[in-house]
């Protein structure tokens, strides 16, 4: 398999409410959108994509969508469960039907058990994997609380040091990501933050794993281009940072509010516990973007 590198997009999930299906027909075109603009790959079901707020049977049917309308896209799966047994299932899963890696978060109901358990929970997920997997761990303490510590990472490295592939570093902390592409020179590091792209990649990260864009896949690219050509990062990454300040947090609902100004794709849901924007919201931010001129 071909080195994982470059911009990766961590891809919505589309719902037709927020108590409603998976809209399954939504995903090819999505997927046709981010490649015609220059993603070299995509994560599904992770964070943006809230794979957490999906059962076992709706993540399979949309990792199947989403190898057979891959076209030229690497395919990250994002697979993590807080039950060992469900990440063991879906990892196995995407690796079968051919997702090039699997990006799992660390157990995340329990907040306060020793890093060991965390440890032994990727080992026994390891040790269930084919010899050739790729797993790339889950660092975004923000949203599980569960950190991916050196123990941890140096004790996968110890027993499993084939299949663990690399890092993704949600923590937006360039100085955290700067120390682990240092300190683990044999892990691809990715940054998942569309602030820190332009230092990430002058510290020799893998890439960017990136929530933007989904909506804007030329402003990250880019960076990304500016950089693998020696030019100037500072204005493109300026400019991307700028977007992604009017931009609330949680991401999922104000980029699908803002997908189809930028697209010809529908408008498509978040689901519970997130909301969607209200109308009055929706076009406050249609007018700070248009000031901008990013519509």
């Amino acid at each position: 398999m071909q080195p994982l590198s470059g911009v990766i997009c961590a891809t919505l999930t589309p719902f037709i409410s927020d108590i409603g299906f998976v809209d399954y027909e939504w995903i090819p075109a999505h997927l046709r959108f981010l490649e015609n603009h220059g993603i070299h790959g995509v994560l599904v079901l992770g964070t943006t994509g809230e794979g957490p707020s999906l059962g076992l049977s709706e993540r399979r049917r949309v990792l199947d969508l989403a190898l057979s309308h891959r076209g030229g896209l690497n395919v990250i799966a994002g697979t993590g469960c807080a039950a060992l047994s469900e990440t063991v299932t879906l990892s196995q899963y995407a690796l079968d039907h051919g997702a090039d890696a699997v990006l799992v978060m660390p157990p995340f109901y329990f907040k306060n058990g020793r890093p060991e358990g965390v440890l032994n929970y990727y080992r026994a997920l390891c040790d269930a994997l084919p010899e050739n997997a790729r797993l790339l761990l889950y660092h975004i303490p923000a949203v599980t609380m569960v950190p991916m510590t050196p123990l941890v990472i140096e004790g996968l490295l110890a027993s499993h040091g084939h299949q663990l592939y690399g890092i993704k570093d949600s923590s937006g902390d360039i100085q955290h990501t700067t120390d682990l592409i240092r300190r683990y020179p044999q892990l691809r590091i990715f940054s998942g933050s569309d602030t820190q792209v332009a230092n990430a990649l002058t510290a020799n990260a893998a890439g960017v794993i990136s929530a933007l864009s989904n909506v804007w896949p030329d402003l990250v690219r880019a960076v990304f281009d500016a950089h693998q050509h020696g030019r100037d990062v500072a204005t493109p990454q300026a400019r991307l940072a700028a977007v992604r300040a009017l931009i609330p947090n949680p991401t999922p609902p104000p980029l699908k509010a803002v997908l189809p100004w930028r697209s010809d794709l529908p408008r498509t849901s978040v689901r519970v516990p997130l909301t969607n924007l209200t109308d009055d919201e929706a076009a406050q931010l249609r007018t700070a973007l248009e000031v901008m001129d990013v519509l």
